[in-house]
């Protein structure tokens, strides 16, 4: 199959948040067609304002503090398990603290597009964060999921069955490195694009929500400053990503952590509880098996 060719402008995929103050019903009909519509057309959408600055502060606080090794400028030695560039760092995060609040990892015009298109049982089924330090290369060109049967022409036009959910927690400017994405490549095999991508420079509050088969990509972080951005991928129940989860849980939470949130969003993390149990011995070595044989495959191709 030739390159795609689609092309859009940034205008083309952003939108306001749903406004709580209308009327909800045939306010938020009105906006979830329009959104749906942009999200099958162009396989992401720009949802300005749709976690408050309180909110995105308090977690930007709680990462400098947690993990302040990685959020260090000049750091050299990051978590790289993910990523093949030593200045940005791809970081798993616990659902506890200011992560663990709703209007964070489910902010409500997200979840309510999110369920539109993949139904109301959805789970979250990888979060993290992404810490990209000045002088970070771009990424290489991805997908954070590939097509489930290998492209096949009968699956092409399938509605998605993951969703990535990219939250920047400081403004972006184009220097930074702002995430970058090739419109209606949800619909193509290909891995390359003949079109310029849409570089999605935007406020800390707006959030990102692309199809994961979209090719995507963070941008070069040329002059700083630490850029962390937090992402949340929606599932639907079945789909379980398992590429570099080798060693690491795709979701950390305890059942402690999880009493914790509202009832209404636990079914979201429950499904992820046994993935973090460390209490038997085939557990305790597999995890430790695991880290030997990652550690001699790097040594090997040092």
């Amino acid at each position: 199959m030739a390159a795609a060719t689609f092309t859009a402008k940034l205008e083309d995929v952003v939108r306001d948040a749903m406004t709580s103050g209308l009327a909800p019903c045939e306010h938020q009909h009105a906006w979830l067609g329009d959104a749906v519509a942009c999200v099958q057309r162009h396989g992401g959408i720009v949802i300005r304002d749709a976690i408050p600055q309180s909110v995105i502060s308090a977690v930007l606080e709680d990462f400098r503090t947690r993990h302040d090794v990685h959020m260090a400028p000049g750091q050299k030695k990051l978590f790289r398990t993910f990523q093949s560039d030593p200045l940005r760092a791809q970081v798993p995060v616990a659902v506890d603290g200011p992560v663990a609040n709703p209007e964070f990892f489910a902010p409500p015009s997200v979840l309510a597009l999110a369920r539109k298109l993949m139904g109301d049982d959805l789970i979250i089924g990888e979060m993290g964060v992404v810490i990209s330090h000045a002088g970070a290369g771009a990424q290489e060109i991805h997908r954070d999921s590939n097509f489930l049967f290998g492209g096949l022409d009968l699956e092409i036009g399938l509605p998605p069955f993951a969703m990535t959910m990219l939250v920047p927690l400081l403004d972006v400017t184009p220097e930074m490195g702002p995430t970058e994405f090739w419109p209606g490549t949800h619909r193509h095999r290909d891995e390359t694009s003949d079109e310029p991508p849409l570089s999605l420079a935007i406020n800390a509050g707006s959030v990102i929500l692309i199809d994961s088969r979209v090719l995507h990509r963070g941008g070069a972080n040329i002059s700083g400053p630490v850029r962390p951005t937090a992402y949340f991928s929606f599932h639907r129940p079945w789909y379980l990503e398992h590429f570099g989860y080798e060693n690491k849980p795709q979701v950390r939470i305890t059942p402690a952590m999880l009493q914790r949130l509202p009832e209404a969003y636990r079914s979201m993390f429950s499904w992820a509880l046994h993935l973090n149990r460390t209490d038997t011995f085939h557990e305790f070595v597999y995890r430790w098996t695991g880290r030997i044989r990652q550690r001699l495959l790097a040594l090997r191709g040092a």
